[in-house]
């Protein structure tokens, strides 16, 4: 069956409903989706930092040889400058503590958060990328499945018309009023017109085939578009605002990440101070035996400390490791500002092919309604016997010509008005 008549249970897809479910099964999404959740993890990983945290500790520990030291004599008594050797250790130590830690404060756990944060914003934005590239595809796609069915229409309409005009010719050629000649140029032009035909269903058929991939549809089920919206096609778009635009949000995000990396890189200079609390036990044994204690006694212990730890020199590590992130925070800069000037020219260029394609559509549509008038006058004069066979054709060679410049202006138009709502950040609405 030829490609206009789709099978009447083909189920019709808007262009709405084509991009939410490409939106809902597009895999690249689904993977940008997982990486917002990562990033949602990478933050409460940065705040656990600043968390107290708490730690069991037990240990058994058993010498073979039991280490000792040399200690004066005279503090036991015995003669000024002689040595004695002694063992302070037993052979076997068995230890537990609870030791509960806080960091209270510690200025590159603080920043640390915030380049979670960024880095979150950085994530989801990059997913609103992603998204943004499936609705491009899936638009542009399903404007040339529209425009090419809406151009079927019109063949099939030119062939039918064809058709009738030979069937009439026929009649004359077995009636010696026109050469066999005249009737095969006729019959050629028909084949040129379905040949036409074929090609056009041909490419409508990737392009549909195309569009079920992007939603990830069998490609064996059957389905159809929405009919081609004229009044859609001088619908203007958006304004030069760039600032919106994904990649200069983006970027823009970047440069602000490099910045808080910076920041943490500079925390480093800055006091740490924490605080720790340790609760344990302790017990000996003059031998190997797990389990056994000196007068079954566990010995118990606790303190609290508050520590503070102030920089002074790393060896120029901390430096270095600035001006890296200040050279990585220009480039991010000089990026941004390239992003931005191209985005400019981006929209004035999309501006101008819009406007331009829109008066090709204006000029296009006078030119097919003409070729469809004179192809009517034509092919009633030629069936009356006023005119030649070549005018006729000619008449009929002009109306394909004007039928596929209209198609094509058409299609031209629906992308540049999708290509300048993309350079002014106006097309994801999803």
């Amino acid at each position: 069956g030829c490609f206009g008549s789709r099978p009447t249970q083909a189920q019709t897809y808007s262009l709405d409903d084509c991009i939410r479910m490409a939106l809902a099964k597009n895999q690249t999404v689904l993977n940008s989706q997982l990486d917002i959740h990562a990033a949602d993890y990478r933050i409460k990983e940065a705040k656990s930092a600043l968390l107290p945290s708490i730690d069991f500790t037990g240990q058994s520990l058993y010498y073979k040889d039991l280490p000792a030291q040399y200690a004066p004599a005279s503090a036991f008594g015995g003669p000024l400058g002689e040595y004695s050797k002694m063992t302070l250790s037993m052979k076997q130590t068995t230890t537990a503590s609870l030791q509960l830690s806080q960091s209270l404060y510690n200025q590159a756990l603080l920043t640390g958060v915030k380049v979670a944060r960024a880095s979150q914003q950085a994530t989801v934005l990059q997913d609103k990328v992603v998204r943004e590239e499936v609705v491009y595809n899936v638009t542009a796609t399903y404007y040339t499945v529209q425009v090419l069915d809406d151009n079927l229409v019109r063949l099939r309409q030119n062939i039918a018309n064809l058709e009738k005009t030979i069937h009439v010719n026929a009649s004359l050629r077995d009636n010696d009023l026109v050469s066999v000649n005249v009737h095969n140029r006729m019959l050629i032009n028909l084949e040129n017109l379905r040949n036409q035909y074929e090609n056009q269903k041909l490419l409508a058929d990737k392009n549909l085939t195309q569009l079920k991939y992007l939603m990830d549809i069998p490609a064996q089920d059957s389905m159809a578009v929405e009919k081609f919206n004229y009044s859609e096609t001088l619908i203007s778009s958006s304004n030069d605002d760039i600032s919106r635009r994904l990649d200069i949000r983006l970027q823009e995000t970047q440069v602000k990440l490099s910045r808080l990396e910076k920041k943490t890189v500079l925390a480093g200079y800055l006091p740490v101070l924490s605080n720790r609390f340790n609760y344990g036990y302790t017990a000996y044994y003059d031998q190997f035996g797990p389990g056994k204690q000196i007068n079954d006694d566990w010995i118990k212990s606790s303190y609290f400390a508050v520590t503070l730890a102030i920089p002074v020199f790393d060896g120029f590590r901390k430096q270095n490791q600035i001006r890296q992130k200040e050279i990585l925070i220009q480039k991010n800069v000089n990026t941004l500002n390239m992003m931005k000037s191209n985005a400019s020219r981006e929209v004035l260029d999309a501006r101008q092919n819009y406007y331009t394609n829109k008066n090709l559509v204006l000029s296009s549509k006078k030119s097919l309604d003409l070729a469809e008038q004179l192809f009517s006058s034509a092919q009633a004069e030629y069936e009356n016997g006023i005119t030649s066979v070549t005018d006729f054709l000619n008449a009929q060679n002009d109306l394909s010509n004007a039928r596929s410049n209209y198609s094509s202006a058409l299609l031209n138009l629906k992308l540049t008005e999708l290509s300048l709502k993309k350079a002014s950040g106006t097309l994801l609405n999803y």
